[in-house]
């Protein structure tokens, strides 16, 4: 049987869970070191320290794998925007100074894993499956930290919060950070973060 049309499981018993959970850690060593395309599934498996039987028992594919893989970078990437920002700025801190904060996290992350942050961009580009998969997790990840950042700081603000507008501030954001890890600009990057900041600060602040 064709190894990608058995169907997958979900583990239950902590054995299984712990086997599944290092197979991630495995992939997510090796695409931080290697890039995504140069991690082959045997890379993987000799990585994690189980049978390739292991792997298919748990993911149809690499691509499958890459969907865990982006979730964990995601969660690194922002999983502590809000509660940095909200421990380094006082609650009556101005829209502009908050989203220069976020900013500012970004861009720190980016940088501290550079080639992991460049291949999602281009993967997110050429392969559709994980274009939708990149978007989804990137949008739960946000909505997380962004319900955060609004209970903390939305206090007394009247502020977007639409679906849409979240949507465009976050592209906006990452757009600009991506830009700037992969390109650089020819102005200097504290200066494009300051009004990127007041750009998309005036434009969720209503008032």
């Amino acid at each position: 049987m064709d190894q990608k049309k058995k169907i997958v499981r979900n583990p239950v018993q902590d054995r299984s869970i712990a086997r599944k959970e290092n197979l991630i850690e495995a992939a997510y060593k090796l695409v931080k070191r290697n890039g995504y395309n140069e991690t082959g599934i045997r890379d993987i498996v000799e990585e994690a320290g189980v049978s390739i039987g292991t792997f298919y028992s748990y993911y149809k594919d690499k691509n499958d794998i890459a969907l865990e893989v982006i979730r964990k970078y995601s969660e690194e990437f922002y999983g502590n925007l809000a509660t940095e920002t909200i421990e380094s700025l006082p609650e009556n801190a101005d829209m502009t100074r908050i989203i220069l904060g976020i900013l500012t996290r970004m861009r720190k992350s980016a940088l501290k894993n550079k080639k992991l942050h460049k291949e999602f961009a281009i993967l997110s580009l050429s392969d559709q499956t994980l274009a939708i998969a990149v978007k989804k997790i990137e949008r739960e990840r946000i909505g997380t930290e962004v319900f955060k950042l609004f209970e903390y700081f939305g206090k007394n603000r009247n502020l977007r919060s639409d679906p849409a507008a979240l949507l465009i501030a976050q592209r906006a954001m990452d757009d600009i950070i991506t830009y700037m890890v992969l390109q650089g600009f020819d102005i200097p990057d504290d200066k494009i973060l300051e009004e990127t900041a007041l750009m998309i600060g005036k434009y969720l602040e209503i008032s």
